[in-house]
């Protein structure tokens, strides 16, 4: 083998490594988008259906906790192995850059905004309706329509692979020099 080549293999993922993370990672990612789908239909159905409210904020907060983070960190720590261990890297393209951009941001906003907005809008029976729950629940639909439109807009990411090399691709600043 000579000194190019195993340069150009050093640090890759054999092939039968990278398609089992590949699986985990669409796995993961398809969970995590009907997981997302699946909060939208519960938060409108809370929203316009007072009597299912509470049933249903409670069941959206347990999906979050116990299905959407696991997919959403494993999505993102799948997302990181392949592209370290692949040819496409993470700021080599534009496209695994702002698919990590856009994982990122979502699972940041969804941690510090959505407990607060859960527990605002699932406020007891009886109590008195605010502009404060209605807030709350309006937010809860707005946060599950970006998840389907973030993660719909990284799997469309993945499939056409827009944007070629970023400037800090090393192909990019051999040609510049």
């Amino acid at each position: 083998m000579t000194a190019t080549k195993q340069t150009r293999t050093r640090g890759r993922l054999s092939a039968r490594a990278r398609r089992a993370v590949l699986l985990l990672h669409v796995v993961a990612g398809v969970g995590w988008f009907g997981i997302a789908a699946v909060t939208f239909v519960l938060t409108v159905a809370a929203l316009t259906r007072p009597d299912a409210a509470i049933v249903g904020y409670e069941f959206h907060e347990l999906l979050i906790g116990s299905l959407a983070r696991p997919a959403s960190l494993i999505t993102l720590g799948t997302g990181l192995v392949l592209a370290v261990g692949t040819k496409w890297g993470i700021a080599r393209y534009y496209w695994p850059l702002v698919k990590l951009v856009l994982v990122v941001a979502t699972i940041s906003i969804t941690a510090s905004l959505t407990p607060g907005w859960i527990a605002t809008a699932s406020r007891l029976p009886g109590s008195p309706f605010t502009s404060e729950v209605a807030d709350a629940q309006i937010n809860l639909i707005g946060m599950a329509v970006f998840h389907v439109l973030a993660i719909g807009a990284a799997t469309w990411l993945s499939i056409y692979k827009p944007g070629g090399r970023t400037r800090w691709s090393p192909r990019a600043r051999r040609l510049a020099v």
